[in-house]
């Protein structure tokens, strides 16, 4: 007898269904080739169906980034509905110019899939490449690239296992940064321990604060890394 409780396995079913109906909900109320109307229409289905999402809040700590760094490569752990992957992209693309390109690395097949439909639905097709597989297993696509922004965002259990790969990768230069998201809640302790004591990284805490359900306060870490050389 499994030991799921129906809660749970509601959450997981939620987890992987929501990708897919966000794809349909942006199909038939976005503007095709307008990454802005993509954006808005996946934040307009949030709103009435919960999904994992970067969201405006987190959304503008890793905006403000690259424009402050016009990252000519940027890679993305974990992509799941594509909102990060156009979000980030079209921005990258408006400040470091057409050359830029982004990696969004993504571990399951069906959530690639979506990111591959909806950044070609944004128009983003020849900016954006989406890599299948774990990132342990696919990260030599990058491997010859100097790397100016990596976003993690995905099983938070790999982001100390991948960022220790990522530092071992030859893609780093100085100034190079990580942003992981969720360091807090669910929280990736091991990873935030070894990044803030970590020599040839400066690390900044970014805490954000929301109203939960309740009412009562929740806070999360979005975690910024510059690499020292």
């Amino acid at each position: 007898m499994s030991s799921t409780s129906p809660r749970r396995a509601d959450w997981r079913q939620q987890v992987e269904l929501r990708p897919s109906q966000c794809l349909a909900y942006v199909k038939e109320h976005a503007e095709q080739d307008n990454p802005q109307s993509v954006l808005d229409t996946i934040d307009e289905f949030c709103t009435k169906n919960p999904m994992m999402n970067i969201g405006r809040t987190k959304g503008a700590i890793i905006d403000e980034h690259i424009r402050q760094t016009r990252p000519l490569v940027m890679a993305e752990l974990g992509g799941y509905s594509g909102y990060s992957a156009v979000r980030f992209a079209s921005l990258q693309k408006e400040v470091a110019g057409p050359e830029a390109h982004y990696y969004s690395f993504e571990y399951s097949p069906e959530f690639a899939e979506i990111i591959r439909e909806m950044v070609a639905f944004a128009g983003l097709s020849n900016h954006v490449t989406v890599v299948k597989g774990p990132f342990a297993d696919q990260y030599e696509t990058i491997k010859s690239k100097t790397v100016d922004i990596y976003f993690i965002d995905h099983e938070k259990t790999c982001y100390l296992s991948d960022a220790q790969l990522i530092l071992n990768s030859g893609t780093l230069r100085k100034g190079s940064l990580l942003i992981a998201d969720n360091v807090l809640r669910p929280g990736a302790p091991d990873y935030l321990a070894f990044m803030e004591d970590h020599k040839q990284f400066v690390t900044t805490r970014n805490v954000v604060e929301w109203p939960g359900r309740d009412g009562s306060p929740v806070q999360d870490i979005v975690l910024v890394s510059e690499f020292q050389g």
